[in-house]
């Protein structure tokens, strides 16, 4: 058993409330990790199911938007197209928030409404094929849905690697911390034990000697 004690044991009672007290957090300590644990393990898979989701809907939206690439191509032309998407000014307004769970941030991006009206593109409404404004409203949703896709799957990322992270650290009381302080528990309330057995013996031996 000696191995499987905490290295410099002393079997002394003193030392054996401060093991019994490091054996009373240590079995807390695993049980308030293994509920975060839980908890994180029941967000990804609700988080899973929600990228899954907004992935698919991306995916579909991509498609839609090749498809009217390709149907704009045919009516106005690639080199249109390109012209038109040079004169586009502006950019992406995005405001990224964190959500806690259990001390992990997730982000949640909000994405402004920015699907652009005809004349706020920048190119010419006489000089511009009309599917180059339904082409641009595609390409739009695209990458909006591209974004809420991505910031699921950085919350994914993070929540993945702190369940990883605290079932390690559960493992490591529930098979090494928490039983190595179960044995040194026993070890020292054995050899206290058994002191206390011979304290007994030599008493009663001296008391025999002396005819008491």
């Amino acid at each position: 058993m000696a191995e499987d004690i905490v290295e410099g044991t002393h079997p002394t009672r003193m030392e054996l409330l401060q093991i019994k007290d490091k054996l009373r957090l240590a079995r807390k300590g695993h049980r308030l990790l293994k509920e975060k644990r839980d908890t994180l393990m029941m967000e990804f898979m609700n988080l899973s199911k929600e990228a899954g989701d907004v992935g698919e809907m991306a995916s579909d939206q991509m498609k839609a938007a090749r498809h009217a690439l390709a149907v704009s191509s045919s009516l106005a032309g690639p080199s249109h197209i390109e012209s038109a998407s040079l004169s586009v000014e502006g950019g992406l307004a995005a405001e990224v928030e964190y959500r806690n769970v259990m001390g992990i941030q997730l982000p949640k991006i909000s994405l402004e409404e920015r699907l652009n009206a005809i004349d706020d593109r920048g190119y010419g409404l006489i000089t511009t094929h009309p599917s180059v404004d339904l082409l641009a409203s595609e390409y739009e949703r695209a990458v909006d849905r591209m974004i809420e896709l991505a910031a699921a799957e950085q919350s994914l990322i993070a929540l993945s690697s702190e369940v990883k992270k605290t079932n390690r650290r559960v493992n490591a009381l529930e098979y090494r911390v928490v039983p190595r302080l179960e044995n040194t528990q026993k070890y020292i309330s054995m050899r206290l034990d058994e002191r206390e057995r011979e304290g007994f013996y030599r008493n009663k031996m001296v008391k025999r000697k002396r005819g008491l």
